[in-house]
């Protein structure tokens, strides 16, 4: 925990998220690291990092991540919307955007995978 407000506080943008990967692995213990995680998910450079930082926060503290998960449905990296696609809420907005990529030619195999499974009715039709 020290360290990641070490990081904060000295404007340190590489790597976080390598210390969020280890705090996630104490889960509702490290509750204190949530605002910065918090900060440094919205504040990062470096885009490949936010995937670090919203799983130690899921980890960590569920609290207040739907609108995150939403968000992430349109992040530029994969790992992120990948996360966005598993988690979302489940309303029309974000079953929209999954259907976009699931439908989306230029979208990665694993995230049309992704969106087309969580589209699947129970049925077994896709909605």
């Amino acid at each position: 925990m020290d360290e990641l407000v070490e990081q904060w506080t000295a404007g340190a943008w590489c790597g976080p998220d390598r210390t969020a990967r280890r705090l996630a692995r104490f889960g509702p213990e490290a509750a204190g690291a949530v605002p910065y995680l918090r900060r440094f998910l919205l504040h990062t450079p470096h885009s490949y990092e936010r995937t670090a930082y919203l799983e130690a926060l899921a980890a960590i503290d569920r609290d207040g991540l739907e609108y995150v998960y939403t968000e992430s449905l349109w992040d530029c990296e994969e790992t992120t919307r990948l996360l966005g696609i598993n988690s979302a809420p489940t309303n029309p907005e974000t079953l929209g955007r999954i259907a976009v990529l699931r439908d989306d030619p230029m979208e990665t195999t694993e995230v049309r995978a992704a969106a087309r499974a969580r589209l699947v009715a129970p049925s077994g039709r896709l909605s």
